[in-house]
């Protein structure tokens, strides 16, 4: 029996995300330095890149062009002002203090524990220090500076601990030694996002951040060193990576009549994809492939909707018209 069925096939622009509520991020293969990189991104799609997590880190390394392994600009830049923010990224807005009298006084740029309450030092002095996880907390009883002790939680456990509380503080007390600093997340930070985004998650490089002067203003992501980032000067051209919708590809909605004669199974998912992949080479050959991405769109859990019955052949073939 002769079936003509309608289809509906979505078309829209490639999307670097994950899930609804990840940001569709963007590797863009051309050499711009920082300020052309962000007029580029707010002009085409949202900004450079902004990151919150390690997750964010592994999504913009696995975008990049394999064959580059170079650095490319994330949407990081020196601020203006210095501010204190956890390494898991939250801000110190109306969060909870515990300094020690004095304190802090300018000694760094990072924060122990000593003695139950904290100080700033210096970020490049070897501590012990705390990392945290869902069970609690943990004491790592090997010295590293504070940066080195961030990515060792990072890699090991979930990162260096923030405190809320008093409550926190005390059951952070309770596994330190006595008459020794100990690393915890706070930090100072002097660097702001190019879309002014709160959240403090940095993931720099050994010796990262600089405090010479002249290291540069910008911040390039390393494509090889698990997506560390380092500063450089904002002249530098080299790729970037932007976030959000690409204003110029728009979804577009197209309507596709399969004929089918014979018992022919369209709704079948493995036909289904042959059907998609054969469009897929059709874009391809007209070099369209790099800028869409397909997928059917379904009514009623199907994808394929009969239209009208015809007299038909036993030939089990389905041709596309």
């Amino acid at each position: 029996m002769d079936r003509s069925l309608f289809v509906l096939l979505l078309l829209s622009g490639i999307l670097w995300s994950s899930s609804a509520l990840s940001r569709p991020y963007h590797y863009i293969n051309v050499r711009m330095s920082w300020p052309e990189a962000q007029s580029y991104c707010r002009e085409r799609f949202t900004d450079l890149a902004t990151v919150d997590s390690m997750d964010e880190v592994n999504r913009l390394v696995n975008i990049v062009d394999a064959g580059y392994s170079g650095s490319v600009w994330i949407g990081l830049k020196r601020g203006t002002q210095k501010r204190w923010g956890w390494s898991n990224g939250e801000n110190t807005t109306s969060q909870y203090y515990n300094w020690a009298s004095g304190q802090p006084n300018g000694d760094g740029d990072c924060v122990v524990i000593y003695y139950g309450v904290w100080h700033d030092m210096s970020c490049s002095y070897k501590q012990y220090f705390v990392c945290y996880e869902n069970s609690g907390y943990i004491l790592v009883q090997s010295a590293k500076n504070w940066t080195d002790a961030q990515s060792y939680c990072r890699q090991h456990y979930t990162d260096l601990p923030t405190i809320h509380n008093s409550e926190e503080s005390n059951q952070i007390n309770l596994i330190l030694l006595s008459g020794y600093y100990i690393w915890i997340g706070l930090f100072l930070d002097s660097w702001e996002w190019s879309d002014k985004w709160s959240l403090f998650f940095r993931h720099w490089a050994a010796g990262q951040p600089s405090q010479s002067s002249g290291s540069g203003d910008c911040v390039g992501m390393s494509t090889t060193d698990s997506g560390k980032w380092a500063q450089y000067s904002c002249d530098l051209q080299q790729p970037f990576i932007c976030y959000g919708d690409d204003k110029f590809i728009k979804k577009q909605i197209v309507r596709l009549k399969l004929s089918c004669y014979g018992k022919c199974t369209l709704n079948d998912p493995s036909l289904q994809m042959a059907i998609l992949n054969e469009i897929s080479e059709k874009l391809k050959s007209m070099g369209l492939e790099s800028e869409s991405k397909i997928s059917w769109r379904k009514k009623d859990e199907e994808v394929f909707h009969l239209e009208s019955n015809h007299s038909a052949s036993s030939n089990n073939k389905c041709n596309q018209q």
